[in-house]
């Protein structure tokens, strides 16, 4: 039994209270905190034990590093190995390293796909897409420099939607649990399969050693090419979901990343706004994603 058990009420709502008790003690004026890092990605005791804090509470924290910072892609590796991540997933745009830079992209493979183009990004967490063996379940998104204006991030800790969702009607969540519930097509480039269909549960648990599970979540509010199943409740279950994420509850947080800026987090719900790039501000980011959680 656990507080993922639906039959487990108790101890759900000790986990309830726990987590939004988190939120009630911080002030709007201070959430997110942005915890500092050394310029070359060396996390210091004191602000390793924050970031572990936070992520502890809400499966996100913000950092900036401190200093000047000689190669931004060196320091991100560093922060996801202090952070025990070492699993790195290879996505198709991805460089040798398998870390993703993100930029606007009109020439290659890249064009093909939003994340490379200036356009706005809806809800989703990361690598919904993959296979269930190759689950995305932390990530490291990481600004070099900014836009010339927007690409603003919304972040939310998904297990406030699944909160939500178990709040208004249990069944929700037996209906987004089911193995087969999001569907997403093969993915073809010029009639050559890349990538091939993929089925799996929004919600679902992750054991880790001597610890109670944990919740991890796979999810895209795309309407192209997400084939939902096609039931009542599963839909009664979407709706709520989706009213919820487009909504201004006091867990939702929107922050715009400054140069030497990045999100570490448990691969949480997260949007990107729409924006425009010059020539003295053209947006780079480095998205680094992995296969294991941030250790606590």
């Amino acid at each position: 039994m656990s507080h993922l058990d639906l039959q487990d009420n108790k101890a759900y709502q000790l986990w309830v209270d726990r987590k939004q008790d988190a939120y009630e003690k911080r002030s709007k004026n201070d959430f997110p905190l942005i915890i500092d890092i050394n310029a070359n990605g060396e996390i210091s005791e004191q602000s390793l034990s924050v970031l572990k804090d936070h992520i502890n509470s809400y499966n996100f924290a913000l950092y900036q590093l401190v200093g000047d910072v000689v190669d931004h892609l060196a320091s991100v590796k560093q922060i996801g190995l202090q952070m025990g991540l070492k699993e790195l997933d290879k996505n198709l745009c991805a460089r040798e390293d398998r870390v993703t830079k993100l930029m606007v992209t009109e020439h290659g493979r890249g064009n093909l796909y939003i994340p490379y183009s200036n356009k706005a990004i809806g809800w989703h967490t990361d690598g919904y897409y993959n296979p269930m063996h190759q689950r995305v379940l932390a990530m490291v998104l990481h600004c070099e420099q900014p836009a010339e204006q927007g690409g603003v991030n919304d972040l939310l800790d998904h297990d406030m939607a699944y909160i939500h969702l178990r709040n208004e009607n249990p069944d929700f969540i037996r209906a987004l649990s089911k193995l087969e519930v999001m569907r997403i097509p093969k993915n073809i480039e010029n009639g050559v399969e890349i990538r091939p269909q993929t089925c799996s549960a929004v919600f679902m648990q992750e054991n880790e050693s001597d610890q109670d599970p944990v919740l991890a979540m796979r999810f895209s509010k795309r309407k192209r090419n997400i084939i939902w199943s096609d039931d009542s409740l599963t839909k009664e279950a979407l709706a709520s979901l989706f009213e919820f994420l487009d909504s201004n509850s006091p867990y939702h947080v929107s922050y715009r990343l400054n140069s030497g800026e990045g999100v570490i987090c448990n691969n949480i719900l997260h949007t990107r706004s729409a924006f425009t790039d010059s020539a003295q501000n053209t947006r780079v980011y480095y998205r680094a994603r992995y296969y294991n959680r941030i250790k606590i």
